[in-house]
């Protein structure tokens, strides 16, 4: 079964969810562009975006083969 929200791209529904964050007082633009972004995307959508993002920052990084920090 496909979802409407999976139909339509991102970011066309982050620029709807963003016409209407318009009228709240109290955030920059930028503000109300990244809630926008997180609001209109799926949880799946969210983790690949969080995890584009801790990879470009450069702390996201295999774990060396064999070794495990638990216990």
């Amino acid at each position: 079964m496909v979802t409407k929200s999976a139909t339509v791209p991102l970011p066309v529904r982050a620029a709807r969810i963003l016409a209407e964050l318009e009228s709240v007082k109290g955030l920059t633009v930028e503000e109300k562009s990244v809630h926008a972004l997180g609001m209109a995307a799926t949880p799946e959508e969210r983790w690949e975006l969080m995890e584009k993002n801790v990879r470009s920052l450069g702390f996201w990084k295999p774990l060396k083969s064999g070794k495990s920090d638990t216990c």
